[in-house]
């Protein structure tokens, strides 16, 4: 541990900037991981079916028992659920207004990562820089010894800026990646779930219009 001080301390200010970054990094990872593999875990295709089950029996409110968890996707069948007696529009339109807000929090900090890492690039930059303008600084003494002695600091100043930095940056850049394709998958589940709930809301009217006009037709005849 001592040692990892004094190596920051090593590197100049931009070493504690750059670490301050890898922990806002890491912090949004931790919550980006545990949000997506374990807070917000949920059997998609289970949940779509018992919902869609009970819409083509009419019991909505059984329906709306079943999405009374936290997730997103719930909230949004619920908000759906909630106006399965009005118009399609009015349908549309409360999903969509749940979806801006629950789509919000299922996504929230994933942003965030590549900014981090551009951010740990940056200050790694400004490191080398800052490194190298040392190096040259120290090239003005007159004793051989003295300039030596500024070049070998002012050239470490510089690599360790651009290790540590470059590190943070890929490191972050390849949990993006993992978080990314986890997000989208989900998304793309959640999306294909609601559509069909919606679906079988705006169809169900329909067919049941469809069977009463053949049983009126026979009583009359």
């Amino acid at each position: 541990m001592l040692e990892m001080i004094n190596l920051l301390k090593s590197g100049g200010v931009f070493m504690f900037c750059i670490l301050a970054a890898s922990i806002a990094s890491l912090a949004v990872i931790v919550q980006r991981f545990y949000t997506l593999w374990f807070a917000f875990r949920l059997d998609v295709e289970g949940l779509r079916e018992r919902v869609v089950a009970y819409v083509d029996q009419g019991d909505y409110g059984r329906a709306v028992q079943v999405c009374g968890g936290s997730h997103p996707l719930q909230k949004m069948l619920v908000a759906a659920l909630e106006r399965a007696n009005r118009s399609e529009k009015e349908i549309r339109r409360s999903l969509e207004t749940a979806a801006v807000t629950q789509l919000a929090r299922f996504r929230r900090g994933t942003a965030a990562l590549p900014q981090l890492s551009n951010l740990a690039t940056l200050l790694g930059l400004l490191g080398t820089i800052h490194g190298l303008i040392i190096s040259f600084s120290g090239m003005q003494g007159v004793e051989a010894a003295a300039r030596q002695a500024a070049l070998s600091k002012g050239v470490a100043i510089a690599f360790y800026n651009t290790l540590f930095g470059l590190s943070v940056a890929t490191a972050t850049v390849v949990a993006y990646l993992f978080v990314s394709t986890k997000q989208s998958k989900e998304m793309t589940r959640m999306e294909a779930a609601t559509a069909s709930v919606v679906d079988h809301l705006l169809l169900l009217p329909e067919a049941r219009k469809a069977g009463r006009a053949p049983a009126a037709h026979a009583a009359l005849s």
